[in-house]
Parts: C-alpha cells; sequence; structure tokens
C-alpha cells in the first residue's frame, strides 16, 4: 500500500499556483450539507426481477477484508457482502443503511461540546437485522467492529483516522450504539463502513485477525448479496442474500446473481467488453480514456473522481537531494511561470483523449460545497518567459537561464512503469525547456519513491527535488489536511507520519485546516476551506494538472448503475441494480 492518507497512483514533478482574487462569499442559502440529500436518491423501479449480471475487472481482489485490505477491487465486493452504518450516495450524499437514520446535529443524534471539543454520535439500527446465517445484527455488532479495529494486537488495519479518536462505544440497547469521541471529528459518518459479525469472529485470537481464513470467503455477511462459487483470479460468484431484506421493510435485491470475471490484463477486458461479454467493465484506467469509447454493446461512463494529478516543488531547506536551498526558495515568481508555461489543457486533450477536467484545486470539484477554485487555469509561455525576465532569471548561451550563480535546472522524479505518468513527464519537461528551464528526470521503482521513512523513501524523506504524482483526498476536504498541513510533515521526530511529502509551511493553510476540522457547522467549514483553497493558491508550491477520473463500460440493459467516487464504491446501490 501507497503511503499517505488516500494515497493512491502515484509519481514525481512540479508546481505553483497563482491568483489573489477574495474568495467568493456565500450565503447560507446555499451552503451544502453533507445530511441535506437523504431524499434525494431515487432508484428508478425495476421493471423486471431476477437475471445475472457479469462484470468484468482485469485486477484480482485477494481476499474481503474491509478494515485490512485497501485493494480496490476488493472494496467493491466487500461493498456487496457488508453493511455500513450509512452509505454514501453517487453525489457523496449519505443514506441510512444499517442505521435507521442519518445522526446529526439537527436531529440531536450528534452532540458536541464546543470547550472541550468532544463529541458523541448516537446510532439507532433498523429494528429486525438479521446476518446472513440467521443471526441477529445488534448494536454489539458495532461496538466488536471498534474493538477490532483499535485493538493494539491487531495487525494490519489499513487506517486507524477516526477510530482511534473514540474514547468509548457504549451499547445501550440491542438496537443503540453511542460513540464518544475525544475530539470533534466532522468525518464521523465516514466511519464503519462496514459492520463486522461478532458472533462469527470473536472467538478469533485478535493477533490473527487480519490473516484469518474469513476473509477469504466471508460465510456471514450482512450486505444484498453472499459468496456462492470463488475461483482465485478467475471469477466470484454472488447470489442474493435473501437476510439482506430483514429490517428494510421487504426491500430485496433485484438481480438473482452477479459474478466477478477477472481478466490476466486490462486490453483482455477491453476486448471482453466489446465483444459483449460483459455487461459492466470497471477499473478502466485514465491511460485507456484516450482510446476509449462507447461500442454497439456497451456505453462508457465516466466522472470525475476524488484524486488529482499533481507536480509537487519540495520546499524543504535545504533539500536533502541536493543539499541547497531550493530554487524556487522565496521566489514566487518562478513558480508562477512553471505554472504559466505548462498547457495543462492540451495535455488533458492529448493524453487523456480530451476526457478529464484540468484540476485547480486539491479540494475535487466533486465536493461542490467546498470547492472554490481560485486560480484558473492559464497557458501563457510569452507572459511565463516574461516573468523569468523581470524576476532575474538570464538565459545563457544554452538557452538555459541563471540567477545569482545558479542554473534554473533541477530533477522531476515519478515512478517508472506507467506509461501515461512517463508521458506526463515528458511533456511536462518539453514546456519548461521553452522557456529556459533544463529539466532532468530522475524515476525510482514505486518502492523507492513510496516507502516508509525508516525505509528511506524519497517522498517521506524529502529526497527529491519535483514530483510527479496523484493525491486522493477521500469525500471530505478534510482529506487535505494529512498533505498540505505543516505539523504532517514527515521526520524522525514523529516517526514518519504524515503525508507533506513537499514540506509546506504555511500559517495561512494550517489555520484554515485546523478551523475546517474544529466545526460542525456547515458555513463555517465552507468559509475554513475556501481561505485554504486561497492560502494554497498563494503558496503556489504544487501545481494540480487533471482529475482523476472514474470510468466503466456499462449495458444499457443495467439500470441504477451511479459510478461513485467515494470509498463506498460504484456498487454502492446495487440492491437497486436490474436489467432488462
Amino acid at each position: 500500500m501507497e503511503p499517505g492518507p488516500w494515497l493512491t497512483s502515484l509519481l514525481a514533478a512540479v508546481a505553483l499556483i497563482g491568483g489573489c482574487s477574495h474568495p467568493p462569499v456565500i450565503s447560507k442559502a446555499v451552503l451544502p450539507s453533507p445530511f441535506q440529500a437523504a431524499i434525494r436518491y431515487q432508484a428508478e423501479p425495476a421493471q423486471h426481477e431476477g437475471g445475472s449480471l457479469v462484470v468484468g475487472d482485469w485486477e484480482s481482489p485477494t481476499n474481503f477484508a474491509p478494515y485490512f485490505n485497501a485493494e480496490q477491487p476488493a472494496a467493491q465486493v466487500d461493498s456487496l457482502l457488508f453493511a455500513g452504518l450509512v452509505r454514501q450516495t453517487a453525489d457523496l450524499q449519505f443514506l441510512p443503511d444499517l442505521a435507521a437514520r442519518v445522526p446529526t446535529p439537527d436531529n440531536g443524534d450528534v452532540r458536541w461540546d464546543r470547550k472541550s471539543g468532544s463529541m458523541t454520535v448516537t446510532y439507532r439500527l433498523r429494528p429486525g437485522l438479521l446476518w446472513s446465517d440467521g443471526t441477529p445484527l445488534t448494536a454489539s455488532d458495532v461496538a466488536f467492529t471498534w474493538r477490532t479495529i483499535v485493538d493494539p494486537k491487531v495487525q494490519g488495519v489499513v487506517s486507524l483516522e477516526g477510530y482511534q479518536d473514540i474514547s468509548r462505544v457504549d451499547v445501550v440497547d440491542d438496537r443503540t450504539v453511542v460513540l464518544r469521541f475525544d475530539r470533534l471529528y466532522p468525518q464521523y459518518l465516514q466511519l464503519f463502513p462496514a459492520v463486522l459479525p461478532e458472533h462469527r469472529l470473536r472467538d478469533v485470537a485478535v493477533d490473527r485477525m487480519a490473516d484469518d481464513g474469513f476473509w477469504s470467503r466471508p460465510d456471514v455477511v450482512s450486505g444484498p448479496y453472499q459468496v456462492s462459487d470463488l475461483v482465485p483470479d478467475e471469477h466470484i460468484t454472488l447470489i442474493r442474500n435473501e437476510r439482506w431484506s430483514a429490517g428494510r421493510g421487504g426491500l430485496r435485491p433485484h438481480l438473482d446473481r452477479v459474478t466477478l470475471k477477472i481478466y490476466p490484463e486490462l486490453g483482455q477486458l477491453l476486448e471482453a467488453a466489446q465483444a459483449g461479454k460483459v455487461d459492466l467493465a470497471v477499473e478502466i484506467p485514465d491511460g485507456a480514456l484516450a482510446g476509449l469509447k462507447s461500442t454497439g454493446k456497451l456505453e462508457l461512463r465516466s466522472r470525475a473522481s476524488l484524486a488529482y494529478e499533481q507536480v509537487t516543488f519540495n520546499q524543504a531547506d535545504p533539500d536533502p537531494l541536493t543539499g541547497q536551498a531550493p530554487l524556487w526558495k522565496g521566489d514566487p515568481a518562478l513558480l508562477q511561470a512553471l505554472r504559466l508555461a505548462v498547457d495543462r489543457q492540451a495535455l488533458v486533450q492529448n493524453l487523456l483523449g480530451g476526457k478529464a477536467a484540468v484540476a485547480d484545486s486539491p479540494i475535487p470539484s466533486a465536493l461542490t460545497g467546498y470547492h472554490q477554485a481560485v486560480a484558473p487555469s492559464v497557458y501563457d509561455p510569452a507572459r511565463a518567459a516574461a516573468l523569468l525576465e523581470q524576476d532575474g532569471w538570464r538565459a545563457g548561451a544554452d538557452g538555459v537561464r541563471a540567477k545569482g550563480g545558479r542554473r534554473l535546472s533541477f530533477s522531476l522524479s515519478t515512478a517508472v512503469g506507467d506509461p501515461l505518468r512517463l508521458s506526463l513527464q515528458d511533456s511536462l519537461v518539453g514546456a519548461w525547456k521553452k522557456v529556459g528551464a533544463d529539466v532532468t528526470v530522475r524515476d525510482g521503482h514505486s518502492s523507492e519513491l513510496f516507502s516508509g521513512f525508516d525505509q528511506g523513501g524519497w517522498l517521506e524523506r524529502g529526497d527529491f527535488e519535483a514530483g510527479l504524482w496523484t493525491w486522493s483526498i477521500g469525500p471530505d476536504p478534510d482529506g487535505v489536511y494529512p498533505i498540505d498541513h505543516s505539523s504532517q510533515i514527515p521526520s524522525a521526530g514523529n516517526q514518519g507520519r504524515g503525508a507533506n511529502f513537499g514540506r509546506f509551511q504555511s500559517a495561512a493553510i494550517d489555520r484554515s485546516l485546523d478551523q475546517g476540522r474544529a466545526t460542525l457547522k456547515d458555513g463555517d467549514r465552507v468559509r475554513a476551506y475556501q481561505a485554504f483553497e486561497q492560502a494554497y493558491a498563494e503558496l503556489g508550491a504544487e501545481l494540480p494538472l487533471y482529475e482523476r477520473m472514474l470510468t466503466a463500460l456499462a449495458s444499457p440493459r443495467l439500470h441504477n448503475l451511479q459510478l461513485n467516487p467515494a470509498p463506498d464504491s460504484s456498487f454502492w446501490n446495487a440492491a437497486d441494480w436490474w436489467l432488462d
């Protein structure tokens, strides 16, 4: 697993964001709320019951352990097998799942003490919930799930974020559980995406929990489907879990069966999709977008994800790689010029077939209420050259600029093995060369870039000048805290914690991010993240390139598919899927 809170595909690079306009004022009437849309999702009523759906993927899950496995194909199957307290819709709003309602401050289920910052969240479960073996699903299962996650003897938990901030979980009765947080935690609804069966797992030794055979083929589940047949690296067949309907007013999954078919390579999956051998092809990477289109059999579905490709200009002084202060230290004009020299729209058009949006902020555009771009995408190489000239960067006989005895020369690092990123890297090097920068390539294997601090990982150690990789933020703007707050700079002193690999240090960024996680009020959070985006733009130490995409090919016969960038995955509403 790669480092960082929601860190996914990674590589090396360069950055800046300009802009100095004040954040727009948003009236309370249009402030977004993660709670307001509990009634917005309406599934299309099924016109046909039963049938089998074939889903194609080119990556095979190794197991189905929601809290111990971060693989995307595993997460998709997990969402079919395990229900959570709430679920997140494709428009990133929350609906009750095992819970009878979404807890909010307005309905009294969330209470917080402004002085101490502590909070309590009360979940009331649906009456009559059952596990697939007929055992009642109760509040004790929620408490067991939390104890499992935070037990120090349990190894391999993907993330303790949020769970370790809970001091106690009180089981009031079979249907009521109260989470007591030591601090204010605005992302509380993202916790417990899966509840684990206490009666099935309580006898498993805690130090062996992550490796228990249960996760290879879970035999007690709470989701709409359960495993019927499984051949590793070949296929997984899931059949309707009839017990899922308990407590849900008679609702039941429409499809009889969902089969996940594994193809060894992406090319084979795309061929199968074009031939109509699968009804849904998932996990199509951005590198395939340029040549991808709808076929007679399947339709292209695509939307922006919660991740963005970017270049980070390392601010460490001295830079561990060179032993010198970065060229851009105290030189915002240089960063602005490097930004102006890159035609991001052309990169998207040439490398991704125009099927992605240029990124203008670390907060994804999908988080519509929090995303307020302050630095529009501008390509102006003539202005870039003029800025450099005015800033004292003079071109030498070889065309490379220099200032104060230092050449405008730096390295750009990324991970080898991704053709799209390598093409992107080549484009960036070429663009900067045109304005007088000599940029060399210093690439490494993923293990070199993304290993931990103690293992000498380039990013955690700050051992790079400019780097190109993807940040995945997650469905809450607080996802930028671990990558931009100065307290999150990995060091020997903090045991390498944090993912601020660019070593950003900005009092304005820190202040706004602290404010964003210090309140549950939507309006206050919106204003805090607007201030963050302004401070981020003024720092200019990162260059967002484009928003990563979530792409699938789907049969027009499949109804209610809604691509979902949240951790719930696009299988979040599979119980509502039906086929003509």
